[in-house]
Formats: C-alpha cells, sequence, structure tokens
C-alpha cells in the first residue's frame, strides 16, 4: 500500500513536470531550423524561469511527407525531465511550443523517429 506522504510526492512530480508546456506570454523565442543534417543552431541556451517560444521550421521532408504515416516530417523532442514534443513538421512548415524553463542543466532535443536515420540532436542549456 502506498503511503499519503509517497502518494503527494507522485501528485507534487506529476503536477511540475505538467507545467512546462504553457499558454504565458514568451520571454524569449528562439527560431529553429530542423533538417537531415540535424538542428541549427544545435546549441540552444535560455535563462531558468523564462518562458521560451520554440519556431521549428523544416527545411527538408525528413521522414516523407506521406500523411497517412504516424510520423512523417521532422519532429522537435526536448527530453526529461520536460518531455515535450512537436511533431510531424512539413518541408517549409513552422510549428511553435511554449515551454517554461523550470529544470536547469544540459537538456537533449532529438527526434526519436528520425535519429537512426539522420544525426537529430541539438543541446538545451537552461542557465
Amino acid at each position: 500500500m502506498i503511503s499519503k506522504k509517497t502518494l503527494k510526492l507522485i501528485l507534487l512530480l506529476v503536477f511540475i513536470l505538467s507545467c512546462t508546456k504553457t499558454q504565458d506570454s514568451p520571454d524569449i523565442v528562439v527560431d529553429i531550423k530542423v533538417s537531415r543534417d540535424g538542428y541549427s543552431p544545435e546549441k540552444i541556451e535560455v535563462p531558468k524561469g523564462k518562458v521560451v517560444l520554440f519556431r521549428i521550421t523544416s527545411a527538408d521532408e525528413g521522414l516523407g511527407e506521406n500523411e497517412t504515416l504516424r510520423y512523417y516530417g521532422h519532429c522537435f523532442y526536448i527530453m526529461p525531465p520536460y518531455d515535450v514534443m512537436v511533431e510531424n513538421i512539413k518541408k517549409g512548415e513552422t510549428k511553435e511550443i511554449k515551454i517554461k524553463m523550470l529544470y536547469p542543466g544540459s537538456h537533449i532535443i532529438t527526434c526519436p523517429y528520425c535519429s537512426d536515420y539522420f544525426p537529430m540532436k541539438a543541446d538545451l542549456i537552461v542557465k
């Protein structure tokens, strides 16, 4: 049986992890290009506590343009503890996501679907 203290800790963790995506106005805008060559820029530095609007534009077709497949084009995934993803970015398309930078340190941006085929990695540094 789970103790009350453990349950509270689990609920707090779920709440914290769900708070990174936000509708708040951005403090910073970061433009990112994604292609089969990877992400540009490859290193992004942002201050802790700020809301960052990531604008991700695909320069090529990535995994392809077949929209009947579950995944096509490119994606943008910030690994845990952020655990946020923008999927299916078609060639020439720009998609946006706002994230509150709560976790300091170095975080990896990748595409879990493309990374077996293309060099898909960038570093997100939260200071």
